[in-house]
């Protein structure tokens, strides 16, 4: 992870400010790291270039425990941090999801196969248009990071939020990887791997945190652009109120919370395009 957004992240239970011991730096990218809340004597960890912030700790390692096992770590105190606290809990990506955010930049598409973009990636791109969005953004709900990614072409910096680590790690996956990249071949073909060519996406000034929606790990008014969408990578809001309510906090005043018509909140509508809906924060 950037150490420029860690240094702007804060404990999710008290909004204080982190010391951060990192153990592993590569590429001016924080691999492992403890993130030490001072004032509650708590820590959390960063995994594999991802910031693990949720509220409660032991219970999100509990319930996603089949990722953090698998996931490679170099650091042996951050390694027995882990295993000491993982559980048997699975989670895992939708590959659906993958294809339809990044079928667009396919490389020689099998005869037949859907090459569109996401038709909500693209009106999300139209609406920051729109509203002439500008500074630094967050999706909350990123699942495998198109919207970041989005989002960050347009402001040159955008974080995403999201619950579940194993569409977190693809999303980062994503932006960080500098060899081949491949989605699954089509079900009712030979299934061989199809080549993307991430070159077409801009992928500077995006990164990613796992947090709950309605504690996200960020200073109020820290922000001047909020993406709410309809869930994350593991399901829809159980109170879509509670997690919008959260994206006006952490956007500062006359900044744009922007979220999905899904949601059906009744915010003054200032400007739309597909399924986006945005407000200004007051």
């Amino acid at each position: 992870m950037q150490r420029a957004w860690l240094d702007r992240l804060v404990s999710p239970r008290t909004g204080a400010a982190f010391d951060i011991d990192a153990v592993r730096v590569a590429d001016d990218e924080v691999v492992e790291a403890f993130l030490v809340s001072s004032d509650e004597r708590e820590v959390w960890p960063v995994v594999a270039g991802v910031a693990v912030l949720p509220r409660a700790l032991r219970p999100h390692l509990r319930t996603q425990g089949n990722v953090y096992l698998r996931t490679p770590v170099n650091d042996p105190r951050l390694g027995r941090f882990l295993l000491g606290r993982a559980g048997s809990g699975y989670v895992v990506v939708a590959f659906d999801d993958v294809v339809a955010s990044y079928r667009d930049l396919v490389v020689d598409p099998p005869a037949g196969y859907d090459t569109s973009p996401d038709p909500e990636h693209v009106t999300l791109a139209e609406l920051l248009d729109t509203i002439n969005a500008v500074g630094i953004g967050a999706v909350v709900g990123t699942r495998v990071g198109r919207s970041v990614f989005r989002l960050a072409a347009r402001l040159g910096a955008a974080l995403g939020f999201d619950r579940s680590m194993a569409c977190t790690r693809r999303a980062r996956n994503v932006a960080v990887t500098v060899e081949d990249f491949f989605l699954p071949g089509p079900r009712d073909g030979d299934r061989k791997p199809i080549l993307v060519d991430l070159s077409r996406l801009q992928r500077t000034g995006a990164d990613f945190v796992v947090a709950e929606p309605s504690a996200l790990p960020l200073a109020t008014g820290a922000l001047d652009v909020v993406v709410v969408d309809a869930r994350d990578g593991l399901a829809a809001w159980d109170d879509p109120v509670a997690v919008t309510n959260e994206a006006e906090r952490v956007t500062r005043s006359g900044g744009h919370v922007i979220w999905h018509e899904a949601l059906a909140l009744p915010d003054a509508v200032v400007a739309a395009a597909g399924p986006w809906r945005a407000s200004v924060r007051v």
